[in-house]
């Protein structure tokens, strides 16, 4: 039998390790997947306006920036879930469908398409009866296993040109 020196061995023990273990986190993969899974639930949240779910995977100080928006931000779940009723009362079909998702440490950013038929009154406007889709990016952080924050990009401009609205610039001042 052909014996083998420590000095051979033990280099290519130490590599066939790293090899296999080097890469291996299961904390971090076991947070992504809650990560992942958090935000699935978030989606949910939007499309079904479920409030138990809501108060199930939101902090209690939960805050939600509604980027280019008048109503720039909503505190809290209740502020969230009226703003999802009003939406949902705007668009009743609405559908948010994830396209995308990337998880960097407790931030995940998610391209979604929306697509919904305006058949509900969106505050002053009346319906329209129009189909719109659009592009939304959301990115959310997670803290202590539950959606502390998130920013909602939405290209509001698109979604009302194609519900027919125009863009008319202001007049000169004269």
């Amino acid at each position: 039998m052909k014996k083998y020196s420590l000095g051979a061995v033990l280099p290519l023990f130490i590599l066939l390790v790293v090899l296999i273990f080097g890469n291996f986190h299961p904390a971090n993969a076991e947070l992504k997947g809650d990560a992942e899974s958090l935000v699935r639930q978030s989606i949910m949240v939007w499309n079904t306006g479920n409030t138990a779910i809501a108060d199930q995977i939101y902090s209690p100080d939960f805050i939600v920036h509604l980027v280019d928006q008048d109503n720039s931000e909503l505190k809290g779940t209740t502020a969230l879930m009226d703003y999802v009723s009003f939406i949902r009362t705007a668009y009743p079909d609405m559908k948010y469908e994830p396209d995308h998702m990337s998880i960097d440490g407790n931030t995940v950013t998610t391209r979604i398409t929306f697509t919904g038929t305006n058949a509900g009154p969106r505050g002053d406007l009346l319906p329209t009866n129009k189909k719109v889709k659009v592009s939304i990016v959301l990115i959310s952080q997670i803290d202590e296993g539950e959606i502390a924050e998130e920013w909602l990009y939405a290209n509001w401009a698109s979604i009302y040109k194609q519900l027919g609205f125009t863009i008319t610039p202001p007049s000169a001042e004269k």
